[in-house]
């Protein structure tokens, strides 16, 4: 079970808790007893801990992560073994896309095209490299504070140039909603694969919904295959018709009909009218794609300078492309809340418009905007402020404008969906997410909102007798938890004070106060009735 490490000391980690599982391995919350920071504690399940090929595979992973060096990749930190079970420590994120997808249901465009940007410099690294993915999914892309995304979970990753790190070519490995067709069929990859599963990615994000459903993988992997995804904007009408066409290329079933290459998407994506202004990406991935081409020492010079030549003139382009006026998008960080902007109001009748500086014909020098008249109409609006819980996310119309608390005006219109969620809670607890919809908005008013959220922990025990009733009453308002002891020895409940009460038939009743929070109960709570 993975609560065996909690609480334990593993090399110079102090467990915390337990974050998640995968077919083989168990992840940690844990800490650095020497830097005092969270860590990302991966573990080796003790039962492949004596299988050659999966402890392999383990190690190999932490190697490959380890050599690719970018912002958006998940940084190894450091590599161990205990009780003979092999473990690898990484930097902590608080969340995935994945778990973000499962709460919010979809992304604007905007905050999908900067993720595939970032995701996509990382496969750029990666290719380069010569290390393809092979499983880019929403549970493997994890998301920083500043709303990047960070690739990680190279378990099957596989070398280009023969030095396969997992199995042969003929293999069907990865996550079947997510294959290339190549990849269905059991066919050779190179990059464009990864290409093709970070277009089902932004599909899900930006849609809400997959390209392809099936009642089993087969079925899947079949209409990856055959069949054309539909247009996204027959799902989100809002999506602009030149964010679609990236996906649709993304997800050619040929894998000529796609980018030649990452560096090629990342052009396209900043390109957009929904990219973020002022974005380095392109730069960033520049400079630090040759650093690693150089570092590597497979490629051959003329690699190399190919290379960089890509990369000079994606910048040259990214340079010299025309830039029409668009608004700024912000992406505003949970740590960092910050208002939404208001959209610049229209003008009057009678007003002239403004207009942005422009250069005097006569002596090159700007003229400034021309300022509204006095009486001129202001945009209608909303003050909104939302509290909740300090560690809890806000979103207000699925957009995340903060954390604990936020204020900011809006738009008038006829609805608004405020939602309140803790973000590394389990999907289980219904606690840790709240959400309301304000109507009957009206300009110039304050509405407050509060959204009370909890997280949960497990709390464990053992009764004798077995067909005891464990009751847990809340004493800090909610509904009574009851169920048999023969029947679970554990139950998630919300951070708050408990009346824990067991009882059976010809025994004395047992009450206890149990106390719940962020930090789970290290050990089974034993409980035995004295009966007659």
């Amino acid at each position: 079970m993975p609560d065996r490490y909690l609480g334990r000391i593993i090399g110079k980690y102090r467990v915390a808790r337990h974050l998640g599982s995968g077919a083989f391995s168990w992840v940690y919350e844990a800490v650095d007893l020497d830097l005092e920071i969270p860590v990302a504690l991966k573990i080796l399940r003790p039962e492949f801990a004596g299988e050659d090929a999966v402890a392999s595979r383990f190690r190999k992973e932490a190697a490959t992560a380890a050599r690719l060096r970018h912002p958006n990749i998940v940084t190894v930190r450091d590599v161990g073994q205990t009780d003979g079970v092999p473990f690898v420590v990484m930097d902590l994120y608080p969340l995935t896309l994945g778990r973000r997808l499962a709460l919010v249901g979809h992304l604007p465009e905007s905050e999908v095209v900067r993720l595939g940007i970032g995701i996509a410099a990382a496969l750029a690294v990666a290719h380069a490299n010569q290390i393809i993915h092979r499983d880019i999914k929403p549970d493997n892309i994890l998301l920083a504070a500043s709303g990047d995304g960070v690739v990680a979970d190279f378990g099957l990753a596989q070398a280009l140039a023969g030095q396969e790190i997992l199995g042969t070519t003929a293999q069907v490995q990865g996550t079947p909603h997510y294959f290339s067709p190549e990849q269905a069929r059991g066919k050779a990859l190179d990059g464009r694969s990864d290409l093709y599963s970070l277009g089902v990615t932004l599909y899900r994000a930006a849609t809400g919904r997959l390209p392809f459903e099936g009642e089993d993988w087969y079925a899947v992997a079949t209409q990856h295959v055959e069949v054309p995804p539909p247009g996204p904007r027959t799902v989100r009408p809002e999506l602009t018709p030149e964010f679609e066409a990236v996906l649709l290329r993304l997800l050619a079933k040929a894998p000529s009909a796609r980018y030649a290459d990452a560096m090629q998407l990342i052009d396209a994506l900043a390109a957009l009218p929904s990219a973020p202004v002022g974005s380095d990406a392109v730069a960033r991935y520049g400079a630090t794609t040759v650093d690693v081409v150089r570092a590597s020492g497979r490629p051959a010079k003329r690699v190399l300078w190919a290379t960089v030549l890509v990369v000079a003139g994606a910048l040259l382009a990214w340079l010299a492309r025309p830039r029409a006026p668009r608004p700024t998008v912000s992406v505003p960080a949970i740590t960092s809340p910050a208002p939404e902007s208001i959209a610049a109001p229209d003008p009057a009748p009678e007003t002239p418009p403004s207009r942005p500086t422009l250069p005097d014909n006569a002596t090159g020098t700007p003229r400034p905007p021309v300022p509204p008249r006095r009486g001129a109409i202001l945009p209608r609006a909303v003050r909104l402020h939302v509290t909740t819980a300090d560690s809890a996310a806000i979103y207000v119309d699925n957009r995340l404008v903060g954390a604990g608390a936020w204020s900011g005006e809006l738009p008038l219109t006829t609805r608004l969906v405020v939602r309140a969620v803790i973000p590394d809670a389990p999907t289980s607890c219904r606690s840790a997410l709240h959400d309301t919809v304000i109507t009957d908005l009206v300009a110039g008013r304050r509405f407050d909102v509060h959204l009370p959220v909890r997280g949960c922990s497990v709390v464990r025990y053992r009764v004798e007798p077995r067909d005891a009733r464990v009751q847990f009453v809340p004493l800090d308002g909610g509904r009574p938890v009851e169920t048999r002891a023969d029947s679970v020895e554990s139950y998630s409940l919300p951070w708050g004070r408990y009346l824990m009460r067991i009882s059976a038939p010809y025994c004395i009743v047992f009450s206890d106060t149990v106390v719940v929070s962020r930090v789970p109960m290290p050990t089974t709570v034993p409980r035995k009735l004295v009966c007659s």
